[in-house]
């Protein structure tokens, strides 16, 4: 019985690292955000507010691109990077999650717990070095 549990284990194990893939955020989709503590003028989901990350992969562990958001002066735009991303599967072997460390480039604030799911429609920004916090889910 041991012997059938641990090569199921292994069995696992090697799908999940044979397709090593990323769930980035979903690109050019848009997102109504609750934000905690914000100090960048971001406009709440709750008051109209809304963000859209149109980004692609630099490398298949580290996506680019601009995040566009309502502010309290108009829309906006900022550079941001998506990085050191690691997976968290369920127990079939599927994807479930990725947390990657999200940066407002060029030196922006960094959100070092940033967990994407549900198909990259979801976004939870925490840990972040300026104190803020979000939480996303597209329209």
């Amino acid at each position: 019985m041991k012997k059938v549990v641990l090569f199921a284990l292994l069995a696992v194990v090697a799908a999940v690292s044979a397709h090593a893939q990323y769930l980035p955020p979903a690109a050019g989709v848009y997102f109504n955000c609750t934000y905690t503590n914000t100090h960048l003028h971001e406009v709440n989901g709750a008051d109209g507010g809304f963000s859209r990350f149109d980004i692609s992969p630099v490398r298949a562990d580290y996506y680019q691109g601009i995040e566009t958001f309502l502010a309290t002066y108009g829309v906006d735009q900022r550079k941001v990077t998506f990085a050191k991303p690691v997976n968290f599967y369920d127990i079939y072997g599927n994807l479930v999650r990725t947390q990657w460390e999200f940066t407002i480039n060029p030196s922006g604030p960094q959100c070092k717990n940033t967990i994407v799911r549900n198909g990259g429609y979801s976004i939870s920004f925490q840990n972040c070095t300026d104190g803020s916090s979000r939480v996303c889910s597209a329209y």
